[in-house]
């Protein structure tokens, strides 16, 4: 048979051509064959189950009347009708008249085994209109005889059908070796007899039939010979392409490019490299002889990066990206490259390794950096200055915007980018003619000491405008834009304090002025009264002289109160000594050393300077206030320089005096409170009043530099400031006040105690 069909030794095709059609036949002959026989089998068992119901139905009452009738012959010649239909085995009739089951009759024998089909129908007979079950009948029907047939049909059919298989299978192996295997084996024969530098005899198939419609064996052959002209095409264009490969190759050697090729193993060895990658410090022997890898010559401080961004952009299916890092050649050169690295995968998706075109951008990444800290150095120039700095167009429109301008308007630049000056500085609305001019006139222009309203709160600006020449976005200007509040208000301070100079000059100079004719008085009253005094004897001698009654002159001027009045003259003037020189004492420069004092005697020494302060214009008098005190005794001594103590104490009394005259009492008259009190290592002073109060917002700034609640003109701001500085800074203490509105204000203060 393997000559008839011209089988080959080594050929393979026919052999499981032949294996697979038997098993495929051989497989739905069985199926086949097992759904007939079930068929079979199903019709078989039908007719036994017709046999059944046929005895139910034709049988039952006729036997059932024959029992009750005591007819056991008529009952039996009934079973043996009934034991004719199709399978049955063995019929049995029982009584179950007065509770007796026993056989009456029966028929056949009952069949060995499992294979029966067995009923039991209850035999009924009806008596005036009762039924009556009188009896079963027991039927059972065998399917030996189904099993042998079915037996017997097996082997006929699966001969039959094996033989027709196998016969079949035969055919379609002689049909397909004929229409396909042989040609595939000429074709086999033809692509291994193929050369590449012999490409001139076509593929011809022994078909007959020239004039009939192709197949696809046509097509496979005809394939083929497409497949050999293209050979023949594409090596010749092949030629053309190594041709200008060469030319390519020479273009890149004298480029700036250099391209590489490197594995994707560990370090990136290198499989190609242009000879150009000598003008980078290398040569191409280094690198394809295995001495360097391409990682040994990127930069240790961008290879952790470099290889970060490569493994990034495998595992994201990213076939192509640039990089930017550093080499560094034998002889310590640094180079910037701009790498951009192509990914090459097999078949199977696997990295197999990277194509590069690396070029040299040294000087321009040099260029790029000098510029971005340029750009840097200008913008944290800008950002660093404390004038609020802001960029706009012809249209008023804001480009630039520096820290100062985000602080001031509590909006970054991302936000007022683009938006109307305006939008944001609205108090500039009087100033944009001023903008607008200096814009066209390219001048530049400025305005100082502009008002800004702040939550109610005055402030001053100064603004300074510099316009920008024409450009491609068209003209513009850059605003600068100053707080001068404080410069302002430093400025009335210091005339202010030029003026309390002058006053405080103009004092000291008359209380010098006030001393002479003030200690003239005193020394007056203080000889007159030594000269009216009966107890000395110079007194007496010169009044006897005169004929007068010394004592009786002295009990005159003492009914007259003459006496009284050099008394009072006498005290006056002592108290008037004694303020010129408390405010000698203030008026002198504060010393930076310090004396251990007592607490009580700088509270009354700045109490008395405050007794003899009023308001000019009478709003207010000291010496209307009550003034309680409450000194712990055996209170530690402190350590301090008593003229800036004094000022605190005296910018205390004087604000608490200036706070209760807005007050108006009615049960109650103003009072300030002074206690004293030892507090671990402090000594702690309370100034209470029961004033008007402060709010909470009031109450948080006090200490404030130039927070004032006064009215313009009654005060700076200035003296609860400094005296904060005082105890804080110059004297390690605590300042705090407490105060709500209606209950009056306590300033307290805690000073280290002198152990």
């Amino acid at each position: 048979m393997v000559k008839f069909f011209r089988i080959r030794k080594g050929q393979v095709l026919p052999y499981r051509l032949l294996v697979y059609i038997l098993i495929c036949s051989s497989f739905f002959t069985i199926i086949g064959t097992s759904v007939q026989l079930y068929m079979e089998y199903r019709s078989d068992v039908g007719e036994i189950q017709k046999g059944m119901d046929q005895v139910e139905q034709s049988y039952l009452n006729t036997i059932a009347a024959s029992l009750w009738d005591i007819n056991i012959d008529h009952v039996k010649i009934q079973l043996e009708g009934a034991f004719k239909l199709p399978g049955m085995r063995y019929l049995e009739v029982v009584e179950m008249s007065f509770g007796s089951v026993d056989p009456v009759a029966s028929i056949g024998t009952v069949p060995d085994g499992r294979n029966v089909i067995e009923r039991t129908f209850p035999l009924i007979h009806v008596v005036d209109g009762k039924s009556v079950e009188v009896g079963q009948l027991r039927a059972i029907a065998g399917l030996d005889n189904v099993f042998k047939r079915l037996r017997l049909r097996v082997f006929v059919v699966l001969l039959t059908q094996g033989v027709k298989t196998f016969l079949v299978a035969l055919f379609i192996l002689i049909i397909i070796h004929y229409m396909v295997t042989r040609h595939l084996q000429a074709m086999a024969e033809y692509a291994q007899e193929m050369d590449i530098n012999k490409l001139d005899r076509a593929l011809v198939l022994n078909r007959r039939g020239g004039n009939r419609k192709p197949d696809e064996i046509d097509r496979v052959a005809q394939a083929f010979n497409e497949m050999r002209l293209n050979l023949i095409r594409d090596i010749a264009e092949r030629k053309k392409a190594e041709e200008a490969l060469k030319e390519a190759n020479m273009i890149v050697e004298k480029s700036p490019v250099v391209l590489f090729k490197w594995r994707n193993e560990e370090g990136w060895p290198v499989e190609l490299v242009s000879q150009n990658v000598s003008q980078l410090g290398f040569s191409a022997d280094d690198f394809l002889s295995g001495r360097l890898k391409y990682i040994d010559v990127i930069h240790p401080d961008d290879i952790e990066r470099a290889s970060a961004e490569v493994a990034h952009y495998t595992t994201h299916g990213v076939d192509h990206f640039l990089q930017k890092y550093r080499i560094i050649d034998s002889t310590g050169k640094i180079y910037w490259i701009e790498d951009s690295t192509m990914i090459v995968r097999d078949a199977d998706g696997q990295v197999s390794s990277y194509l590069g075109i690396a070029m040299d951008a040294t000087e321009r990444v040099m260029a790029e950096n000098e510029l971005a800290r340029l750009r840097n150095l200008l913008k944290n120039t800008i950002d660093s200055m404390p004038t609020v700095l802001v960029g706009v167009d012809e249209q008023v429109r804001i480009n630039q915007w520096n820290r100062s301008a985000e602080e001031e308007t509590g909006k970054p630049f991302e936000e007022v980018r683009g938006k109307h000056l305006l939008d944001y500085f609205p108090q500039l609305e009087s100033e944009m003619g001023l903008i607008m001019e200096s814009v066209s006139q390219l001048e530049v222009k400025e305005k100082n000491k502009i008002p800004f309203n702040y939550d109610g709160e005055a402030q001053y600006k100064n603004i300074k405008i510099y316009p920008l020449l024409e450009s491609e976005d068209g003209r513009g200007a850059v605003l600068l834009i100053d707080d001068v509040t404080m410069k302002s208000r430093l400025e009335e301070m210091m005339i202010q304090t030029e003026k309390m100079m002058s006053v405080g000059g103009l004092a000291a100079g008359m209380a010098h002025e006030i001393n002479n004719p003030l200690g003239a008085v005193l020394s007056g009253v203080q000889g007159t009264e030594r000269r009216l005094s009966p107890s000395l004897q110079k007194n007496i001698e010169v009044a006897s002289e005169l004929g007068l009654d010394l004592d009786k002159v002295h009990e005159y001027m003492e009914r007259r109160g003459i006496l009284g009045y050099l008394r009072g003259i006498s005290d006056a003037g002592r108290r008037a000594a004694r303020i010129v020189r408390n405010m000698l004492e203030f008026s002198r420069k504060s010393e930076s050393s310090r004396a251990v004092v007592n607490v009580k005697g700088i509270l009354e020494k700045a109490l008395s300077l405050a007794e003899n302060d009023y308001d000019l214009k009478k709003k207010y008098d000291f010496k209307t206030i009550e003034v309680r005190r409450d000194y712990e005794q055996g209170l530690p001594p402190i350590s301090i320089t008593e003229t800036e103590i004094e000022q605190v104490f005296l910018n205390i009394f004087k604000n608490a005096a200036q706070a209760m005259a807005d007050k108006e009492y009615v049960d109650d008259r103003p009072n300030l409170t002074l206690r004293t009190r030892k507090d671990g290592k402090y000594v702690m002073i309370e100034v209470e009043d029961n004033g008007p109060g402060m709010p909470e917002d009031v109450r948080k700034r006090v200490f404030e530099p130039f927070y004032t609640t006064k009215r313009v003109g009654l005060g700076t701001g200035l003296g609860l400031s400094v005296s904060y500085f005082i105890i804080t800074r110059n004297h390690e203490g605590e300042f705090i006040v407490e105060s709500e509105p209606g209950k009056g204000s306590k300033f307290i203060i805690r000073l280290p105690a002198v152990s």
